[in-house]
């Protein structure tokens, strides 16, 4: 093939390109599908994102009751016990529930009595109406209902033991006996439907 036909005829011939506006048009519907399946995917991220935080709130209740229970218990429970016995020690059982308080009002008599419902029988008081406007779940209703009515029990059972203690010239455990029993069945009471409530949110926190 000679150079002639490389310069004239023997060449292909040649195809115009695209111009520039359809190569912008070209490249505009391209990235369209891409931003789209971007679109998507971030849309299915926030969903999922979301559905994890939404179905996390399941839990909130049961994390809002404990830190409420349990500040509720330190505040007025374990404070009124401190206050009471002016030690920080917490109770190991009925028996050195008693005992405790059998020592102190032979010991003090009015004068311990007095102290009790001057400065500690409010912090009872007080925790009645605080556990009564607690939300907890449907299934610790009862749990929580045990806690108002043994603080109700065990306030009533110490208003009846001090007005005891006011007029005695001699202290007589025996005649004291079941006015403190009541008292630890109050603080029993109290334990056994905290305890549980306790036990409730962790499980359920843990199980997710």
């Amino acid at each position: 093939m000679s150079d002639d036909d490389l310069r004239l005829g023997g060449a292909p011939p040649l195809v115009p390109g695209p111009s520039l506006e359809a190569e912008e048009r070209a490249m505009r519907g391209g990235r369209g599908p891409l931003f789209a399946g971007l679109g998507a995917l971030a849309l299915l991220l926030i969903g999922g994102l979301a559905f994890l935080v939404l179905g996390s709130d399941d839990l909130e209740p049961y994390r809002t009751l404990g830190r409420n229970v349990n500040g509720i218990q330190a505040e007025h429970f374990d404070a009124f016990w401190g206050c009471a016995f002016q030690a920080d020690e917490r109770i190991g059982s009925n028996e050195d529930l008693q005992r405790e308080i059998h020592e102190r009002a032979a010991n003090g008599g009015p004068r311990f009595a007095s102290h009790v419902r001057g400065q500690c029988l409010s912090k009872l008081t007080e925790m009645e109406p605080r556990l009564r406007a607690l939300i907890p779940p449907t299934e610790l209703a009862d749990e929580v209902q045990a806690l108002i009515t043994a603080t109700g029990a065990l306030r009533s059972a110490w208003s009846d033991y001090l007005a005891h203690l006011e007029v005695l010239d001699t202290y007589d455990e025996e005649a004291a006996a079941t006015l403190v029993s009541r008292i630890a069945r109050g603080w029993f009471d109290f334990e056994r439907a905290q305890a549980a409530i306790d036990t409730a949110v962790r499980t359920r926190l843990t199980e997710g």
